[in-house]
């Protein structure tokens, strides 16, 4: 007989770049990392990179002969023409749509026939998709006003196909391991994995999916925190391992509080144990073996992946910490199981390369570091040749630019920066030129917000001394920042995306708090400019009389999956719980 249905896999995707000519590519040509969206957030972030691939440019051939004149045409021609135009909340549609128009290029209406434009008096035949926002509570996991705070903390915010997994307490188990179904709109509690009220808090460093198993790490009474499992095909939660079981009163060996990436069918992960402090372990999950992979540091913690960790080119890159106790780039290739030590960027022991900042472009990575003499700046190393350079001293002298501290984002060939100094950068990466965008008065951007791109702008939070801290965006394509919206007029701001931002189908979503509304879900359509309130949650305590007047979405959790975006929120009635928005759409025709 048939097997039951397999889950739905990640997604491949693949991110282009420009290859200069150089040793993979002599004339240059284009470059392409390809890997797994396991967060499933639809962008190829640097831990996700499984595979480098180049595509060269050739050799330039001869030229061709002219070819010979085409012969004149008739200029009867009225083919069909169709258009398509966007539509945003300006013309009705607050979660976008499209309008449609079909026609015959006849010159109908007083137009003019053969001028490949349909106009007007040309359309025959017109179809409108207009999308809104609804909003609505997943459950009411703690029955009455009471709180179930559903939490993401640092790694409990996985999907596996249609089910998404998250943390919260129903009042009676302690925050545990919950799901949601998408498909059957169900909720329910996956597993008690510390009996009684205490909850076993899954998800506090660690959170994994690989295929229809998600990986965590979650307390228990005899095990202390440890690795964990819930694999969705066969409903099954397990303690992958105990890797401080010989101790009398555990406390656990804290699995992923410094790396988690999954390398093939492989985790790896960081632990601590009494034996070896904190280091690189690994798990096969095709065989279910736990090791080892290298004592970095002897008699003391090397903490690897604390500051950066990606894959490239099939090689596992960490920083670590050795006996000069000094974090440096190190690399694991599992192919023959040889770790080692790729470069260290300097001897002081505050270097902590990629602390606010990494991105590898190409065979590029992109760091900050403090190398000493000239404080913590903008770095490059080349993965290929093994060249180290300073990309710019922003700050001269043994001043640190503090580069990323707050935000950074790298958009086409881009990357932009906050600096100490409450500026906004950017980087060229093709001619390798650096800038400053602007200066902001009383609030370096980015700060307390996740910076969002769409199409080619920048969003980010930033306070100008004017209007306080609103939403600012940065065009890389035309280089101009403009104030997108003053929500709250005066100096005192709204504060936005204090909680989450984050994009679906072209639009920004985000937290913002007003004096009327508290904080709320807001939205802005780059399109046609507008921004708005999309729902006031808390609007049925006027009287301010519950422990949390706002909404406050996002607090805690927040994920986009399957189209939904998922967030936490509080309203007097049900208390903080999980709710999500999803999308209604009509069609018309005319």
């Amino acid at each position: 007989t048939d097997g039951t249905d397999g889950t739905d896999g990640n997604s491949t995707l693949i991110q282009t770049f420009i290859e200069y000519p150089g040793m993979f590519c002599e004339g240059g040509g284009v470059g392409l990392h390809v890997g797994i969206d396991d967060d499933r957030d639809g962008y190829l972030s640097i831990d996700e990179i499984d595979e480098t691939v180049y595509v060269c440019d050739g050799a330039d051939g001869e030229d061709g002969t002219n070819g010979t004149d085409g012969t004149g045409g008739s200029g009867s021609g009225s083919g069909m023409l169709n258009e398509v135009h966007r539509l945003s909340k300006s013309d009705g549609c607050p979660a976008g749509g499209r309008i449609m128009t079909y026609g015959i290029d006849n010159g109908d209406g007083s137009g003019t026939a053969g001028n490949g434009v349909l106009e007007s008096g040309e359309i025959d035949d017109q179809t409108t998709y207009c999308s809104s926002q609804r909003i609505g509570m997943v459950g009411d996991l703690h029955p009455g006003n009471n709180s179930s705070n559903p939490r993401s903390y640092q790694g409990m915010k996985l999907s596996v196909g249609n089910t998404l997994y998250f943390s919260a307490d129903d009042g009676v188990h302690g925050e545990e391991l919950w799901a949601h179904d998408l498909t059957t709109d169900e909720t329910w509690m996956v597993a008690d994995i510390r009996s009684g009220g205490l909850g076993s808090f899954p998800g506090w460093w660690l959170g994994v999916a690989h295929e229809s198993i998600i990986f965590f790490d979650a307390w228990t009474d005899d095990a202390g925190r440890e690795l964990w499992a819930h694999d969705q095909s066969s409903g099954s939660t397990y303690m992958v391992a105990n890797l401080v079981a010989d101790q009398p009163q555990p406390s656990g060996s804290n699995p992923g509080d410094d790396i988690e990436i999954m390398y093939g069918d492989t985790l790896y992960f960081s632990a601590f144990t009494n034996e070896y402090a904190t280091e690189l372990w690994a798990y096969d999950t095709s065989n279910h073996s736990t090791w080892l992979v290298k004592d970095i540091h002897l008699g003391s913690s090397a903490n690897p992946g604390w500051y950066m960790n990606f894959i490239h080119n099939d090689v596992l890159y960490f920083t670590a910490r050795d006996q000069g106790n000094v974090h440096d780039l190190w690399a694991h290739n599992q192919s023959n199981q040889t770790t080692w030590k790729v470069v260290a960027f300097g001897t002081n022991p505050n270097t902590h390369p990629g602390s606010y900042l990494q991105h590898l472009v190409g065979n590029v990575l992109y760091f900050d570091a403090d190398t000493g003499p000239i404080g913590r700046e903008l770095m490059a190393y080349d993965l290929v040749n093994g060249t180290t350079r300073v990309v710019a001293d922003l700050e001269p002298g043994a001043g640190s630019s503090d580069p990323g501290r707050h935000m950074s984002m790298v958009v086409g060939e881009t990357l932009v920066f906050d600096t100490a100094d409450d500026s906004l950068w950017a980087y060229d990466i093709s001619n390798d030129t650096a800038w400053r965008i602007e200066q902001y008065a009383d609030w370096s951007p980015g700060e307390d917000f996740n910076e969002v791109a769409i199409g080619t702008t920048v969003f980010f939070k930033a306070d100008d001394g004017v209007s306080g801290s609103e939403l600012w965006a940065y065009d890389v394509v035309n280089a101009s920042t403009w104030l997108v919206a003053d929500i709250v007029e005066g100096s005192s701001g709204s504060s936005p995306g204090q909680n989450f931002a984050t994009s679906i189908n072209g639009i920004l979503y985000f937290d913002a708090s007003t004096y009327g509304t508290g904080r709320e879900l807001w939205a802005h359509d780059s399109h046609d400019g507008s921004t708005w309130l999309v729902i006031d949650l808390s609007e049925d305590d006027p009287g301010f009389t519950t422990p949390d007047p706002d909404g406050n979405p996002g607090l805690a959790f927040w994920a986009v999956h399957g189209g939904y975006l998922f967030f936490d929120a509080h309203e007097s009635e049900n208390g903080r719980e999980l709710w999500k928005m999803w999308f209604e759409h009509s069609i018309s025709y005319n």
